[in-house]
């Protein structure tokens, strides 16, 4: 017997049904085959993403090789997503899929721009072909996901295999948290040696949460509840890790969770909400429990630690010094900075491109280059305009913010609303984290799919108050 996806389209009526009502006759044979093969690439980029992701876990129960052909594997599968944009495309009449006008000109010009910068770092600059195509393929994903995003189907296509991947990535992380305890003794629980561990590199396969979280309240009970143990899960090894930025950034889409997204859509309230706010504290509990019991001293010590650094103790000016210079992330920011020549402003130094900090200690030997030199920036907000200039920023940052200007108008349905808060809070955080890196493709995708909702004009086509809503086939849950 086959059981419906998790998340349905109802059937429309209206101006805007022809933009969602599937075909009354069915799909040629070669038709269908074709949509199963862009259905079945998008999958198996998705898988090998993971085990990009995750490799360093298994490459310790599989052997060292598989690690290599898992870091191949993860730029490699790229090319996965073009023949999942064509058919999905195809099956939406554009090869850029249901995209609003100024989304469709955004695409082209990071797609022209990206591909410019590429020649630019390899042939022009003559950086190694690998460090380019580390630099392009982030681009070709947002753009991508993007793409797909607009296109609703892909959203009940991929739903389970999201729900399946956290799954997976969960059992992958909570079997590497056990190794804490290897590296922090109970004489020094506050150590911060935590960020040694495995698990620590496997962070990125669980950044599918905030998209599942947010939408947890159309989800069946079962699938709810794996979702906020995933959420307290993340929070729990935040602090563990000390990290301060996500460790808020966690807190904050809890609160909108808790307090933004019920005023938003109040008038729409789902019957069983009590019993998912029972769940939700359940699953919270349980996992609390959990860290507390297997290693209560840890726990209590690396709150500590976590709570010292979040008062900004390491710092001349306090908390208030973790938004000045005195932040490593920004004094790193700074350095590049000053390396900058005139010409570097516009266009930046290409993909693949680099720079010499200025202080000892900072940066990393990078053998093709033979110094000690920095690729990346942990402020993620300035890796367009390193890489591209004022060129690749601007382009960048105006479809970011024609996405969240959109997605203000769409915040009475549950989905829209997801999608907004997940792009909003990633712009926020900006500023403290890193991106444009393919160890962060999930967050990649799940940002890029956000957009394209957002930008989609299937958005346009709902009208007031007639916004597509996604239901669950099942018992609702909060």
């Amino acid at each position: 017997m086959t059981t419906a996806p998790e998340l349905r389209l109802p059937a429309r009526t209206g101006a805007a049904a022809t933009a969602w009502v599937p075909p009354l006759a069915p799909p040629r044979a070669s038709e269908q085959a074709v949509w199963t093969l862009g259905k079945l690439c998008l999958f198996a980029f998705l898988a090998a993403q993971f085990l990009s992701l995750t490799r360093l876990f298994f490459s310790e129960r599989l052997g060292a090789g598989l690690a290599a052909v898992a870091s191949i594997a993860g730029i490699a599968s790229v090319a996965l997503l073009l023949p999942a944009v064509a058919v999905y495309g195809a099956r939406a009449g554009s090869l850029l899929g249901r995209l609003v006008g100024g989304a469709r000109l955004w695409a082209v010009l990071v797609l022209g721009l990206s591909s410019l910068l590429f020649l630019y770092g390899w042939l022009g600059k003559g950086y190694r072909l690998n460090a380019v195509a580390h630099d392009l393929c982030p681009y070709l994903v947002v753009v991508a996901a993007v793409v797909l995003g607009s296109i609703s189907r892909v959203f009940v296509d991929v739903d389970r295999t999201l729900l399946a991947l956290l799954l997976a990535a969960l059992v992958v992380n909570a079997v590497g948290m056990t190794h804490m305890t290897e590296v922090v003794s109970e004489a020094d629980a506050e150590d911060r040696a935590g960020i040694s561990i495995v698990a620590y590199r496997t962070q990125g396969a669980l950044a599918f949460w905030p998209l599942l979280f947010l939408t947890a309240r159309q989800r069946r009970p079962r699938a709810a509840f794996l979702v906020y143990s995933a959420v307290f899960f993340v929070l729990v090894q935040q602090v563990l890790f000390q990290k301060r930025g996500p460790t808020v950034r966690v807190l904050l889409f809890v609160l909108v969770f808790l307090l933004v997204l019920p005023r938003l859509q109040r008038r729409g309230r789902a019957p069983g909400r009590r019993r998912g706010w029972v769940s939700f504290a359940i699953a919270g509990a349980l996992v609390l429990a959990v860290s507390l019991t297997a290693a209560p001293w840890l726990f209590e010590g690396q709150l500590a630690g976590l709570l010292e650094r979040l008062g900004g103790e390491a710092y001349r000016g306090g908390a208030a010094g973790m938004l000045t210079w005195e932040n490593e992330r920004f004094f790193e920011a700074g350095m590049f900075l000053r390396t900058l020549e005139p010409e570097e402003v516009v266009l930046g130094r290409g993909f693949g491109g680099h720079f010499v900090p200025d202080t000892p200690g900072w940066g990393v030997w990078l053998d093709d280059l033979n110094t000690v030199a920095r690729r990346q920036l942990h402020v993620g907000a300035l890796m367009p305009f390193f890489k591209g200039g004022l060129a690749l920023a601007l382009v960048y940052y105006a479809g970011l913010a024609l996405a969240l200007a959109r997605g203000r108008r769409y915040l009475r349905e549950p989905f829209a609303a997801a999608a907004f808060f997940v792009v909003l809070i990633h712009a926020l955080f900006l500023l403290q984290e890193g991106w444009f890196i393919m160890s962060a493709s999930f967050d990649l995708l799940m940002v890029g799919l956000c957009m394209g909702y957002l930008l989609s004009r299937e958005r346009d086509g709902a009208g007031p108050g007639r916004h597509p809503r996604w239901r669950t086939a099942g018992r609702p849950s909060p």
